[in-house]
């Protein structure tokens, strides 16, 4: 099975990067370590970070949770697989002032 790393901000933007033993080399001590999102105003700071199964079955599932109670349940498979680098794609819209606040697998 394979294994990626989602990425959830603050502004409800996220990603999964596929093969992350590839993309997120081993640090020495010293290391300033790798980038593992494009911050921006607009997508916020990163909120939550997880390991996730990819092509599971049954499927596998994520919660993302806002602080004013809104909630969605989605696919892992669903998010778009994207670089190391890169910025993520709106996974929740939010209303004015509301923030994603936790996210589970």
């Amino acid at each position: 099975m394979a294994v990626g790393v989602l990425i959830i901000t603050s502004k409800g933007y996220g990603k999964v990067v596929e093969d992350p033993a590839n993309q997120f080399r081993e640090q020495a001590r010293g290391g300033k370590g790798v980038t593992g999102y494009k911050v921006t105003e607009d997508s916020g700071p990163v909120v939550a970070i997880l390991r996730v199964p990819l092509g599971a079955y049954p499927r596998e599932r994520v919660l993302v949770l806002t602080a004013q109670g809104q909630a969605i349940l989605t696919p892992v498979d669903d998010i778009p697989k994207r670089s190391r680098t890169a910025g993520g794609v709106k996974i929740i819209s939010l209303a004015p002032g509301d923030e994603v606040v936790g996210v589970t697998v």
